[in-house]
């Protein structure tokens, strides 16, 4: 016999009040069968309360009732040991509700008996039923859901209106759809006045204007709702919904409905190629405070694109393009592309053959026009330059492709009207490509270029001309009288870089000048070169180590 007395609170419910003004009713019926059950099981310690919990003429599909509520009241205060009821559905018909109960009874570590139903969570075979139970039940109701969505999707595929506030234009007649033609010369106008303002911000300035509002319409309480003045996303949504043409649309794909089109194919077409420019032109704009220069125009190699981002650290903004796959600093990306689109802009006949020009006339404009680009983009990199210029941006694991759009070249180099097209074979986007490497470089990530791919033009690393560049001009302060400590101190930088830095002026003719013409070893780098820990004085000996031999 166990030595813990186990307190036993008897639940009874009824679901109507008829015959419970009788001596011996239902509820005291379930009562003596359940203190008989407890009475049994005096062994194992169980011993019924005095208190009653009884709900007579309340339904069980709600937890509001009053002897059911003092009940879980005295559970929450450790009153009650075990629950005790005739049968599973005296407590509740809500299988949600009755999860919750269960984990009220778990948190209060309170087991839960069924007199009829062999159900008692005492032990563990009882827990076990009732994790199988509501397991079933979870599974039919997982199976419910999925026959509605089922059916939603068939009903909607077969074009069929499934419920809903009807949108602007149109009424609702025996579940179709009806053209409400006061309301359908509203949509027609909306659709209009945005193919003449090109705008959304201006059109729901227009119909403000205008007076012209949503939908007006009255909910079931005879609340009287819409009627607002339109918002930008609420015109977005309009002008987007192929409901005005006729179709239905269901998540990702939009089908034939059985009601009448308001707008029609090509005023529908036109206002989606519109709105298509216009968030293209958003994405890519050239107004924003800091617009990161190739934001809209980097992807990586799985189609996903490039997105600019900024952190700060110790006081500083750092910029980023962030992808899944990891991220790429802005300054060295942006800095590559502007430099290839300075090299090639410093090719004359490439540029000529790629726009498809051989008029002696129009390649002497395209000469002066490209010096003067060039010349701008040296100066700072002009987004809406590089915007003109190139199609996309591709990064792969070791390569950055940039595809140049030639119509965009035409217009920027020559003086050849808009309206005349270039030939077909030169309409596809010509590709300079690049290997490269990112190399963790102090807190941040540098962007290591390798060569070019075969077949293109040698160029010079710009890193490495930058590089020898200093070295040269540190030297001649070093000649000037000016030390190390004072060079570092005016440059902002370590001063064992510029000592390490100024050794590459020392550096064979011969090197230098391959270096410049862009004809240095593959894998050849300025963080190499600097980072040498000796830089031999002979000349041979030089070549040799750095693999110009």
């Amino acid at each position: 016999m166990s030595n813990r007395k186990l307190r036993c609170a008897i639940y009874t419910r009824k679901s109507t009040d008829e015959g419970l003004d009788q001596d011996f009713n239902s509820l005291e019926a379930q009562r003596e069968s359940c203190a008989a059950y407890i009475m049994s099981q005096t062994h194992e310690g169980w011993e019924a309360l005095d208190a009653r919990y009884d709900d007579g003429g309340f339904s069980g599909g709600s937890l509001g009732r009053p002897a059911l509520r003092a009940l879980m009241a005295d559970i929450e205060k450790g009153l009650i040991d075990i629950v005790v009821v005739y049968k599973v559905d005296r407590l509740t018909r809500s299988l949600a509700d009755f999860a919750k109960l269960v984990d009220l009874f778990d948190r209060q570590r309170v087991s839960f008996v069924s007199v009829t139903q062999a159900f008692n969570t005492t032990n563990s075979m009882g827990r076990l039923t009732l994790n199988v139970l509501l397991s079933f039940a979870q599974f039919e109701r997982e199976v419910t859901a999925e026959r509605i969505r089922d059916k939603f999707r068939a009903s909607k595929e077969k074009g069929m209106w499934m419920g809903g506030l009807p949108p602007l234009g149109y009424d609702i007649d025996n579940r179709k759809l009806i053209i409400n033609q006061s309301e359908a010369e509203r949509v027609r106008l909306i659709f209009q006045r945005y193919l003449e303002l090109c705008s959304v911000h201006r059109l729901m300035k227009d119909l403000e204007s205008r007076g012209i509002r949503s939908k007006c319409w009255v909910t079931q309480k005879g609340n009287a709702r819409g009627g607002s003045t339109f918002t930008r996303g609420a015109l977005y949504a309009l002008l987007q919904n192929p409901v005005y043409i006729g179709r239905i649309r269901h998540k990702d794909k939009v089908h034939d409905g059985q009601h009448e089109a308001i707008i029609d194919a090509g005023t529908w077409e036109a206002v989606q190629n519109l709105l298509a420019r216009n968030r293209h032109e958003s994405r890519t704009k050239t107004n924003a405070k800091s617009p990161s220069l190739l934001a809209g125009l980097l992807f990586h190699e799985d189609g996903a694109a490039y997105r600019p981002r900024q952190g700060r650290k110790k006081g500083c903004n750092h910029h980023y393009y962030v992808h899944p796959s990891g991220t790429l600093p802005v300054h060295e990306i942006d800095s590559l592309v502007a430099n290839e689109l300075v090299n090639l802009l410093g090719r004359q006949a490439e540029l000529c053959q790629m726009i498809g020009t051989d008029d002696p006339a129009q390649m002497d404009v395209v000469g002066a026009k490209a010096q003067l680009t060039s010349a701008e983009l040296k100066l700072r990199p002009r987004r809406d330059i590089v915007l003109q210029m190139i199609d996309k941006v591709t990064v792969g694991d070791k390569q950055i492709s940039i595809a140049l759009n030639r119509l965009g070249l035409q217009g920027l180099l020559t003086n050849i009207p808009a309206s005349t097209q270039i030939e077909d074979g030169t309409k596809t986007p010509h590709l300079i490509k690049r290997s490269f490497q990112l190399k963790r470089c102090g807190n941040g990530r540098k962007l290591i270029l390798g060569q070019h791919e075969a077949g293109d033009t040698p160029r010079p690393d710009p890193s490495l001309l930058r590089t020898i560049a200093r070295a040269h001009a540190w030297f001649g302060d070093l000649k000037s009288g000016l030390s190390y400590k004072e060079i570092a101190t005016r440059d902002a930088i370590d001063e064992r870089l510029v000592a390490r830095s100024m050794r590459l002026a020392f550096l064979a003719p011969d090197i230098t000048k391959a270096i410049l013409a862009g004809l240095e070893p593959k894998g050849l780098t300025a963080e190499q070169l600097v980072r040498m820990p000796k830089l031999p004085a002979d000349w041979n000996e030089q070549r040799s180590l750095l693999r110009f031999d």
